[in-house]
């Protein structure tokens, strides 16, 4: 029977995954592409917050 899992998990696993893939790009003498890797996991992060709050545009709208 497997474990479970604790609500926090995906909020701890996701960074670590970004951390680990930036150092194996140094490891392996990729250094110079650490910069566009921040840009990319940080339009990720934009975007899927931007889709986040999408549904509730007809709500907000309606306000005005």
């Amino acid at each position: 029977m497997l474990a479970k899992r604790r609500w926090y998990t995906n909020l701890v696993t996701l960074p670590l995954t970004a951390l680990r893939t930036m150092s194996t790009f140094r490891n392996y003498q990729l250094g110079s592409f650490v910069p566009l890797l921040t840009f990319l996991f940080t339009g990720a992060v934009v975007l899927w917050m931007v889709n986040a709050i999408a549904p509730l545009a007809p709500f907000i709208y309606s306000l005005f």
